[in-house]
């Protein structure tokens, strides 16, 4: 796969409504006004509906042909911004043995009660009644060592000041390679 060479890939995964989509809004927006990035957005329910991953679905093949894809468009850019629940830590390797060191992790989390209640406000629901046995979110396992960990009960405001900083420092370091 071709990426520019200074290329990284911030891919925020976590379980259904604990915030990543929220967050990669405000790190893009944040990256396009402060930094003039050349920056690509990748939220798997978006392009699951109307983007490049319309024909997948959440069996394992079709995740990882999910990661696959997700990967590959994100690196195409200066910096890379993914959403995707990512559940096993096999997926999360995945991602880095395509990626390599230009990706970098950022568990999303919220305890479920709250996961549950914004759900419930989506128009879309996250969660199912019934989901299917292959549901990303039955199959989840907590990350060993994501680069960043965001608590999203914590203010908005707390938790975005953290993901800029983290977002920052990782250029920084980029750059200077």
């Amino acid at each position: 796969m071709s990426q520019p060479r200074s290329s990284t890939v911030f891919w925020l995964f976590g379980l259904p409504a604990s915030g990543k989509s929220t967050l990669a809004r405000h790190l893009l927006a944040h990256l396009r006004t402060e930094h003039g990035a050349d920056c690509g957005f990748y939220d798997a329910d978006v392009e699951r509906t109307t983007g490049v991953l319309r024909d997948l679905g959440w069996s394992p093949s079709d995740r990882v042909a999910t990661i696959r894809t997700l990967a590959h468009a994100a690196g195409r850019h200066r910096v890379g911004i993914v959403t995707l629940v990512t559940s096993t830590e096999s997926e999360r390797r995945l991602a880095a043995d395509l990626l390599g060191e230009r990706l970098h992790l950022i568990h999303v989390h919220a305890p479920e009660p709250v996961r549950h209640a914004r759900d419930a406000l989506r128009t879309v629901r996250a969660y199912r009644t019934n989901p299917a046995p292959d549901a990303p979110e039955l199959s989840w396992s907590d990350p060993e060592q994501p680069a960043l960990a965001l608590d999203t009960t914590a203010p908005l405001s707390t938790t975005v000041t953290a993901l800029y900083t983290f977002a920052a420092t990782t250029l920084a370091n980029a750059t200077s390679l």
